[in-house]
């Protein structure tokens, strides 16, 4: 396969990802959170900007803290039944701020982890396991 066809698949793939909701209880409801897998380059221009809290093993072994990479997560939904909100809200100035950070903060753990858990599967544990995949293919 030529390299412009490999960048092109690449596209394909990039451009046929579906969003992922997660359930969590907010309050006392249970709501979805809502977010779309970005490129690995993106995610690694995310991760980078948070390093890992030395104190905690798990941000040790990833190489970065996945509490602040999931708060900063951008473009993040929240589904409340049929609704979606992007939890855009603009501010007096009339700038655009996301309040996911602060709905993050109010998750319970459980929702937390599991909010947690998808990202990291779906940055780190999916891709890794479509190029284990490619390569077995390509052997064959």
């Amino acid at each position: 396969m030529e390299l412009e066809e490999l960048l092109a698949e690449a596209d394909e793939i990039l451009e046929a990802v579906e969003p992922i909701t997660v359930p969590v209880t907010l309050g006392k409801s249970t709501v979805g959170v809502r977010f779309l897998p970005m490129s690995g380059a993106e995610w690694n221009a995310l991760t980078v900007q948070h390093p890992p809290r030395q104190e905690v093993p798990a941000d040790m072994n990833r190489g970065y803290n996945i509490d602040a990479v999931v708060g900063a997560y951008p473009n993040v939904a929240l589904i409340v039944g049929e609704k979606v909100d992007d939890m855009i809200r603009v501010q007096e100035d009339g700038t655009r701020k996301s309040v996911w950070p602060e709905t993050w903060a109010r998750l319970t753990a459980t929702g937390r982890k599991d909010v947690s858990a998808e990202m990291w599967t779906a940055h780190e544990y999916l891709p890794e396991k479509l190029v284990g995949g490619a390569g077995k293919a390509s052997e064959g």
